[in-house]
């Protein structure tokens, strides 16, 4: 199985950081990644399961990311390739 990371940093700055990889081999790996990518940004980064209300879509399993003060820094997503060309 491979596992998909969309990950976006966001920038207020300079604009939102779009990336993805695809070379994850099971989701733990992949969410521990996401971490490590937010830590950069802040090294006391919050993950927590965004709430999606009723009838709103949103790619499944998708996190929130906090920096320090409490403010969103980022979302991402891990979820398996279900493609069969992988």
């Amino acid at each position: 199985m491979k596992v998909l990371l969309i990950i976006i940093v966001f920038n207020f700055a300079s604009g939102s950081e779009l990336n993805t990889r695809r070379d994850f081999v099971d989701e733990p790996t992949c969410h521990a990644a996401a971490l490590q990518a937010f830590r950069e940004v802040d090294e006391n980064v919050e993950i927590r399961a965004m709430h999606i209300p009723e009838g709103q879509e949103m790619l499944e399993g998708t996190m929130i990311a906090y920096g320090t003060e409490g403010g969103e820094i980022g979302m991402y997503a891990c979820n398996p390739l279900r493609s069969s060309t992988e």
